[in-house]
């Protein structure tokens, strides 16, 4: 039998009990995690029938690990409509309105944005392309993400950042400042070097496929992933060290005590976990830092004004924001039963009463939420982190150089596992 402790009960952590469950069948595993709950930074609010979701928001099926997952477990999930029924304000008026026909909104971006419509469409569909490579070659041969990322020619995107790799390729300032940073924001809110492939990887979740969330809401996934994978749970402890032991096994210790494990797969940002490694020789890299994200949730009625509407205008359900609105870097609005509007906020800074007051002519918070480590602040990197640490010692979060989402936590957890399986055989 083999003893396996996974170090953080997010989605990655949750994805990789579940793995590794599936391919190392005799495993025991143990999944510790210093909050006492599961799910990381996924995290839904409910109020009757809505379901909130705070942190990662969701899917498509372009994403071939979560679905892949969600199909398994037999989970429910709901096609989010409004993510076609968008508009894009600049902090005083909206200067681009989608269309519920997607044609109808490429014809309207092509008569203002001309040839940087269909140079951006061709980078997506290569782009899809190389990930559809990257799934099969995981497949085939699971190994370092840096190596597999090479392979499919991936790699040029994350050395550079968003605006030059798409600059280079004669898309249009006003198309980037007005349309492709307005995206990104919904997931990373970074207006400048934003890491290319972090970029891409956003504008592909965002507006290249339908996108689906769960019904029951998204921390639904990774409770059912630790409970199919029949881990024995360790919640509210903090590891506070891993060391390899002249057996090469690992000793990870927990306040006063310690477990000798024959394999260990960290899922939790190194530069947050505060774990001393002993005995264990590593590659350095430049450490990440990460952004912290407001969320607050207001219900009453909002004032059409704010976005330079009049009352015969209707609001979207998805408002996406450029620089010039900061520190908002988008809004969600949803319809109650009885005419009040429920929105949600996302800013870099908490918000003031007086800007609250100028959104709504009548309103209350509802929810507030602070994220202080929601996602990495990405940056061209020249090289990945390794997922290999050590022999038997797997790092998950090496991929969150290049992206973050639910999709590349789940990938790097299955491409870690497999590698451990060859490990240890």
């Amino acid at each position: 039998m083999v003893h396996l402790a996974i170090i953080g009960a997010g989605i990655g952590g949750c994805s990789a009990a579940y793995f590794a469950r599936k391919y190392l069948p005799d495993s025991k595993i143990t999944l510790y995690d210093v909050k006492d709950g599961i799910g990381g930074r996924i995290l839904t609010n409910k109020e009757g029938h809505l379901n909130r979701e705070l942190g990662a928001a969701f899917f498509n099926a372009t994403n071939r690990t979560i679905y892949g997952l969600v199909k398994e477990r037999r989970l429910r999930v709901r096609k989010i409509e409004e993510s076609r029924d968008l508009a894009v304000w600049n902090g005083s008026e909206i200067i681009f309105k989608s269309s519920p026909q997607a044609i109808l909104t490429v014809l309207r971006l092509f008569s203002r944005y001309k040839w940087s419509v269909p140079r951006m469409l061709l980078v997506l569909r290569e782009a899809k392309r190389k990930i559809i490579k990257l799934y099969e070659e995981e497949r085939a041969n699971p190994t370092e993400l840096e190596a597999l990322f090479e392979f499919v020619g991936l790699d040029k995107w994350y050395k550079k950042s968003f605006d030059e790799s798409l600059t280079t390729i004669g898309v249009d300032r006003d198309f980037i400042d007005e349309i492709i940073t307005p995206i990104t924001r919904i997931i990373y809110s970074q207006n400048a070097d934003l890491g290319g492939f972090a970029g891409l990887s956003s504008v592909i979740g965002v507006y290249g496929e339908s996108i689906y969330s769960l019904t029951e809401g998204n921390s639904v996934l990774p409770r059912s992933l630790a409970e199919a994978s029949g881990s024995e749970l360790e919640l509210g402890r903090k590891v506070k060290s891993i060391e390899k032991t002249p057996h090469g096994s690992y000793r990870v210790s927990v306040g006063k005590t310690a477990s000798i494990f024959d394999g260990v797969i960290v899922a939790v940002p190194l530069e947050m976990a505060g774990i001393a490694f002993e005995g264990i020789s590593m590659r350095e890299w430049e450490p990440q830092q990460y952004q912290r994200v407001y969320l607050r949730v207001m219900r009453g009625f909002v004032d059409l004004s704010y976005f330079g509407l009049d009352e015969s205008k209707k609001v979207p359900p998805m408002i996406l924001t450029t620089a010039e609105a900061d520190p908002i870097t988008h809004f969600a609005l949803q319809k109650s039963t009885t005419g009040e509007s429920f929105l949600s906020i996302a800013s870099t800074e908490p918000l003031g009463n007086d800007v609250l007051g100028e959104i709504f002519e009548s309103g209350e918070t509802v929810l507030e939420h602070d994220w202080t480590a929601a996602y990495p602040l990405f940056k061209p990197v020249e090289r990945l982190p390794p997922t290999r640490l050590d022999e038997r010692l797997m790092y998950l979060n090496s991929i969150e150089s290049a992206a973050s989402s639910l999709e590349s936590s789940a990938f790097a957890a299955l491409n870690a596992v497999k590698m451990m399986r060859g490990d240890l055989r």
